[in-house]
């Protein structure tokens, strides 16, 4: 099958089109042909050598979207033509925290391009418990966006956040991957969103969108957020970047929740504990889905709740344009990979 392959770490160039055997299918597991792939910006990490632990010489891509060609022997719930999303991590399903419906606490975790292949294939091989029906009306470039980043935003808007009709939420990085859908459910849920963008040609698109107020930022935004606020701040934040976290605590009203899921410049930062305690700030962290949030995020996509939002949709062999287009932030949304 044709696969693109991380050569090596760098830079785009090292995304290269290979030919590899097709994946064998195990009794538990489904033989998948990849329809679409999201780029996410976890995958640049990995490409760059930012990620620790992370091998070279492998497929990357965890945002996946397909048909089922081959089951193994083992699965009964699924069947050949069946159209699917793929979970974006491996997971027991027998663990306590799996039993409970926590499988992205699960600690036999992995991750597709690390310990199995990705996504940016003609096939993937998936175990049957990951693979997620797609409603009839949702076609395959916006199902591959299902798992993360939208159902990522829903953990962190709904199960982590706690959002309610009225909250007032913050969103930075707000034309990336995450921000687009998360201000489209904080809209949703009936909250006024603040979107933080470093480019004014994006206003418009996050108007549209569902952003009651954009602001135009070099990344020192907590003293417009606080006049946008009549200094009352804002009840939850989505620090999508992670560099700007200490902007972004300042920027809190009291009894504030922040929720950390980017970390674009792995690096440390400052944080004053003073700050937390004053205003009473709860800071957690967050990540993937529940195989349950992925399923609710298909049914928003299904009812028109959530639009994906994709840039454009270019063919797998033009894997290192879309990463350097995706690095040079000239994208809106995701890039998907599609055809070859």
């Amino acid at each position: 099958m044709k696969a693109i392959l991380l050569k090596d770490f760098g830079g785009p160039e090292q995304l290269v089109l290979r030919e590899i055997p097709v994946p064998q299918v195990g009794p538990d597991d489904v033989l998948v042909r990849v329809e679409s792939a999201g780029i996410c910006h976890h995958d640049l990490l990995h490409r760059a050598g930012k990620l620790p632990g992370a091998p070279a010489g492998v497929i990357l891509g965890h945002e996946v979207s397909g048909e089922i060609v081959q089951t193994g022997s083992s699965v009964t719930a699924l069947t050949v033509g069946d159209r699917i999303v793929g979970y974006q991590r491996r997971f027991c399903g027998t663990c306590r925290d799996c039993l409970r419906g926590r499988q992205d606490l699960c600690r036999s975790l992995s991750l597709p391009a690390i310990d199995t292949e990705g996504a940016y294939a003609e096939y993937i091989r998936l175990p049957a418990i990951s693979a997620i029906r797609i409603p009839d009306n949702v076609p395959y470039p916006e199902a591959a966006l299902a798992s993360c980043p939208i159902g990522t935003a829903m953990r962190a808007l709904v199960s982590q956040a706690g959002i309610q009709a009225g909250d007032t939420v913050l969103v930075n990085g707000a034309s990336g991957g995450l921000g687009v859908h998360q201000v489209q459910i904080a809209k949703a849920l009936g909250a006024h969103v603040i979107a933080i963008t470093g480019s004014e040609r994006k206003v418009g698109f996050l108007r549209e969108l569902g952003a009651g107020t954009v602001l135009v930022s070099d990344g020192q935004y907590s003293r417009d957020v606080w006049a946008a606020t009549a200094k009352q701040g804002v009840d939850i934040a989505m620090e999508n970047l992670g560099f700007t976290l200490p902007q972004t605590l300042r920027c809190m009203g009291m009894g504030g929740r922040v929720v950390v899921l980017g970390n674009v410049s792995p690096a440390d930062v400052a944080v004053s504990p003073g700050l937390l305690i004053g205003r009473r700030i709860r800071v957690q962290g967050s990540g993937s889905a529940t195989l349950d949030e992925v399923r609710q995020s298909l049914a928003m996509i299904s009812s028109g709740i959530v639009r994906p939002q994709i840039d454009r949709i270019l063919p797998f062999p033009e894997a290192s344009r879309a990463h350097a287009l995706l690095e040079s932030r000239q994208v809106d949304g995701r890039i998907i990979l599609s055809g070859w």
